[in-house]
């Protein structure tokens, strides 16, 4: 049975995250049509203040702040910045800095929200969120992911050029 599609209406510019492994959420698209708009990644809680004009994508995760990160897209490229959480937000294993300097996001890297905690017997108590970035920019890339999407191709995305190859 095919994988689902993420949106019936793709939009872009826009950020997918794929979960790496075992986070377990559902991909993510978060389209970023706006340029300079943010939108705020964090955990899902009834007490998380929304800043006017931002939207913010939910993650089921208790390492996960409630407003953790945000995305924008400027200039033809995507950005994140860590809003001060507590367990860090880290691209391709480098923590990114608490200060909110913006970091350019890139297709095929590695977007991690939070740290695992262990418990006991150093079994993992809490997981992060660990995910597989994906930036569309075009109509092109954006069947591309719906194609690799509809195979069930969601993990080890590699990108040669433009074309979008899933892994399996």
């Amino acid at each position: 049975m095919p994988a689902p599609i993420l949106s019936t209406s793709p939009a872009f510019p826009a950020l997918y995250l794929y979960p790496l492994n075992d986070s377990f959420f559902i991909p993510k698209q978060i389209a970023l049509t706006t340029s300079g708009r943010r939108v705020q990644l964090g955990r899902k809680s009834s007490k998380t203040p929304l800043h006017l004009g931002k939207k913010q994508v939910d993650f089921d995760s208790s390492v996960v702040s409630r407003v953790h990160a945000e995305v924008w897209q400027e200039g033809g490229k995507i950005f994140i910045r860590d809003l001060q959480s507590s367990n860090g937000t880290f691209l391709n294993g480098r923590r990114l800095s608490p200060e909110g300097h913006p970091h350019e996001l890139k297709t095929n890297d590695v977007l991690e929200l939070g740290i695992d905690i262990t418990g006991y017997y150093d079994t993992i108590a809490h997981q992060k969120i660990a995910c597989r970035v994906v930036c569309v920019f075009t109509r092109v890339e954006v069947a591309m992911v719906a194609m690799a999407d509809s195979r069930g191709h969601r993990r080890g995305y590699s990108v040669t050029g433009s074309i979008l190859l899933g892994n399996s």
